[in-house]
């Protein structure tokens, strides 16, 4: 199998890696950022293009590693060839492909990428969608060389899915941040937080978050809640956060 990377990004690199690793051939990358390209190129032992009108068009399978905006101005000016293409966005619809590719589908992988660390795709659930039954074996076929489980959901399924990862990931990450702040305010190490994270990430594996919140907000216990506010006096942005999410996880856990 041939397969074109449109798209250097963390999740091409992840991706196209994986998969040369499983005996797929990475016939070529496109991106518009030569640097880029050239090091994902590099990193594949593969050739690479900043032109469109210069994209292989001999490959099985062409994946759309993009951002949104990219993605679209990019089906517009390539003139896609009689292949199967997929997108690898939590947030695009497949019908974006409408009335451009006959054969097309989504092959979303549900983590978070960096270039700098390694991931496990057969720990990475992928989300899969597909203009017909054809595509969807290919893509299953695909999913299954890389040992993941697989979810065959529509775009609507999809787009509440990446919601629901913008919560559980993104934000909490943020999270993450501002504890990282208010430690460094006070001279002391994140890696405190470290045990603490870890056993709130294995918790929820068995216990639904609902019954696996704690913490002051849970019983709106005043007496903390106000001293806590207090310390953020000076910051009246991380003030507003706590606040509302104390009154919200409150509201989630108050006795009818």
């Amino acid at each position: 199998m041939e397969a074109v990377f449109i798209g250097s990004g963390s999740v091409a690199t992840h991706l196209a890696l994986a998969l040369q690793k499983k005996g797929v051939t990475i016939a070529q990358v496109y991106s518009r950022t030569q640097k880029n390209a050239a090091i994902l190129a590099e990193k594949l032992n593969t050739t690479y293009t900043t032109d469109i009108s210069e994209i292989y068009d001999k490959a099985d399978i062409y994946f759309y590693a993009l951002k949104d905006g990219a993605f679209r101005h990019t089906l517009k000016s390539f003139d896609l060839p009689d292949a199967i293409h997929v997108h690898t966005a939590g947030s695009i619809p497949m019908s974006e492909f409408d009335g451009i590719a006959t054969k097309y589908g989504v092959f979303y992988p549900l983590q978070t990428f960096s270039k700098e660390k390694e991931v496990d795709f057969s720990k990475i659930p992928i989300c899969i969608e597909a203009i017909n039954s054809e595509v969807q074996k290919k893509l299953l076929e695909i999913a299954e060389l890389l040992d993941s489980k697989t979810y065959l959901v529509t775009s609507e399924q999809r787009k509440k899915i990446h919601l629901a990862a913008v919560f559980a990931c993104n934000f909490s990450n943020y999270m993450y941040d501002i504890s990282s702040q208010i430690l460094e305010d006070i001279g002391v190490n994140f890696e405190i937080m470290h045990p603490l994270i870890m056993e709130t990430a294995e918790k929820i594996q068995s216990v639904q978050p609902y019954k696996a919140q704690t913490g002051p907000a849970v019983r709106f216990d005043d007496k903390i809640i106000s001293s806590h506010l207090t310390m953020l006096k000076e910051r009246r942005d991380l003030k507003k956060i706590y606040n509302l999410l104390s009154k919200d996880i409150y509201k989630r856990h108050k006795k009818k």
